[in-house]
């Protein structure tokens, strides 16, 4: 499940938070103490079994009678659940959902007593005592419900569950005519319908900007338990407990291994990561990972500096996006400040980071003051926090001020455009690579003078429709600088419509003096020549124009552009059109070195 939105009443700088959405990828922004982090420690606080809350945490306006109140609604819900053993349900079957079908959870703290948490459902129910909150009866209290109802349950056998008492009375209900509406379902902390749908929710980890990411983290451990889990399974494993040892550190070390590659793009600080796990047979496996560095010095790598600890949160974060694991993505991540000791470099490879793995399932919540991560989130997943008169509030699309936000993160003009002539604007990094090697390709075949890096021209991922997009036109136009914007047309199929977004960002490109391509073809992928996929030791399958080609290739089916002849480039990019020939990738490098002029 993923967090749809949060409210808070009376929880450090908030009296009241509104309903705030959050999307799989959310930027919050703000100026220091607005309350930005209060909210990533709210939904801390929300997932916590043993509330760390204290009374300086209650908000100063708060009048003594005003309890602590977090509400977070949730989508992505389950199909099933098992509330009695054995007996499939629904949260929809058991009115569980509020009226928007989402599964909205209240949690109270009591300011007589802030740490006895009080649980409740906001649901979409009966109005009518007799009929609402059934699900959180017990098999008497439904006996007694049915013979109010007229419902006969004396002959209760094995067809006559629980479950079923509770459709005949909502179907008496139905027939009587009782309508619905908001309904408070307070449910114990220690009951079973609690214990139900607390395992059905997301692991909430929270990277803190003083801390870093430390190993010992739940956050840190928790990937690896499926490693863990695999290596326990395996014969030699049951056989002989030297061999479980030995399999679970070979394991481990092979993925350390992989996260110290990633790890070595930033440093060249460390010449090891050496995995060392503890194990206790009555409890989970947990690891340590022990560093080495030039001097030979190896010691756990928590010990090390705040520098290379941060380096290691950019590598980790790069390691969940590239392993596509199934199993490790149940995971909302909150992570305060992620610019913190990262060069602009780093901080573009992160945010990269995390928009894969929202696209992977994952949720991502961020708290920044950097335009970086402001502009890897689209428009509509931005919240800005403002603090007037003692008092935090936020605001977001459509009243988002975008000039409002560029100025709360001091943005004149990015980081990323002063140093080119001209800057081309793209959907991702995958764009970057494909374009600077047809340039390249083109140029060493004679068929055009230049590329890209040789004209001083840059290229920035963008994203889509988010912050960084237009704080970076406007930019631009106030520099008197040039740019263009080329993005992928997205249509499944011939007679398929371009996307009217992509259609209005043309629209607004124009007007502020770029030059934007939309691509004939569907995306990047579809330029691939069947002959470079075969080479690449892919099976080939039929694709066409539309095909969605990660799908049918792989993820990273755009690394064989870089093995791609310029032929086959040419081959694949023509067309016709009013009876002559087109190269459409050639005419848009060539319209894109144009840009700068000699």
């Amino acid at each position: 499940m993923r967090i749809y939105s949060i409210s808070i009443r009376n929880y450090r700088p908030f009296k009241v938070l509104g309903e705030t959405r959050l999307g799989p990828l959310s930027t919050i922004v703000g100026k220091n103490d607005a309350g930005k982090s209060s909210i990533l420690r709210a939904i801390q606080l929300f997932f916590e079994d043993k509330p760390k809350i204290e009374s300086e945490d209650t908000h100063d306006m708060a009048n003594p009678d005003e309890d602590v109140i977090i509400e977070i609604a949730f989508t992505d819900i389950p199909e099933t659940i098992q509330i009695e053993e054995g007996i499939e349900t629904s949260f929809q079957e058991e009115m569980l959902l509020d009226q928007e079908g989402r599964l909205r959870i209240r949690k109270t703290y009591p300011r007589n007593d802030l740490t006895k948490v009080k649980i409740s459902f906001i649901t979409w129910d009966f109005q009518n005592e007799h009929f609402a909150g059934l699900v959180n009866l017990k098999e008497r209290e439904l006996n007694s419900r049915c013979q109010q109802a007229g419902i006969d349950v004396s002959k209760a056998g094995r067809g006559l569950t629980n479950k079923s008492k509770r459709e005949k009375l909502r179907a008496k209900a139905n027939e009587a005519g009782i309508p619905l509406g908001e309904f408070e379902l307070v449910v114990s902390p220690k009951g079973d319908l609690w214990k139900c749908i607390k395992s059905h929710l997301s692991d909430f980890q929270l990277f803190e900007a003083e801390t870093k990411i430390n190993v010992s983290e739940t956050s840190f451990q928790s990937p690896f338990r499926p490693i863990i889990k695999m290596a326990a399974e395996q014969q030699e494993v049951a056989d002989v407990r030297s061999n479980f040892t030995g399999a679970i550190e070979e394991a481990l070390q092979r993925e350390v291994d992989e996260i110290f590659e990633r790890l070595k793009r930033h440093t060249s600080d460390l010449t090891t990561l050496r995995v060392k796990p503890t194990f206790s047979w009555d409890k989970a496996v947990s690891i340590d990972i022990l560093a080495k560095d030039n001097s030979g010095i190896e010691k756990p790598l928590d010990k090390r500096g705040s520098g290379i600890r941060r380096l290691l949160m950019v590598a980790f974060f790069q390691y969940l996006a590239e392993k596509r694991d199934e199993n490790t993505s149940n995971f909302i991540f909150g992570v305060e400040e992620p610019e913190n000791n990262l060069h602009p470099g780093l901080q573009r490879e992160l945010a990269y980071s995390f928009r894969q793995l929202a696209d992977m399932g994952y949720q991502i919540i961020i708290t920044s003051h950097s335009p970086v991560f402001a502009g890897a989130s689209p428009i509509e997943d931005l919240t800005l926090i403002v603090r007037e008169g003692g008092v935090a509030r936020s605001i977001r699309s459509p009243d988002l001020n975008t000039s409002k936000i560029a100025e709360e993160l001091g943005v004149e003009p990015s980081d990323q455009i002063t140093g080119y002539k001209a800057c081309v604007f793209v959907e991702g990094n995958d764009d970057i690579i494909f374009w600077k090697t047809v340039a390249s390709k083109l140029k060493e075949a004679g068929h055009i003078e230049a590329n890209f890096d040789e004209k001083d021209i840059g290229f920035i991922p963008v994203g889509g429709s988010n912050l960084k997009y237009w704080i970076d036109l406007r930019a631009m136009k106030r520099l008197n600088r040039r740019f263009a914007v080329v993005v992928d047309s997205d249509r499944k199929s011939q007679t398929d419509s371009i996307p009217q977004r992509k259609l209005n960002w043309k629209e607004q490109c124009k007007r502020e003096g770029g030059v934007f391509f939309i691509l004939r073809k569907r995306e990047i992928e579809n330029y691939l020549h069947p002959n470079v996929i075969q080479r690449s030791g892919r099976t080939l399958q039929q694709y066409d124009e539309f095909t969605d080609m990660k799908k049918l290739f792989g993820e990273n089916v755009i690394k064989i552009i870089e093995d791609m002849r310029v032929d086959e480039i040419l081959e694949m990019d023509k067309y016709e059109e009013n009876g002559a020939t087109h190269h459409e990738l050639k005419e848009i490098v060539e319209k894109l070195l144009n840009l700068v002029s000699e």
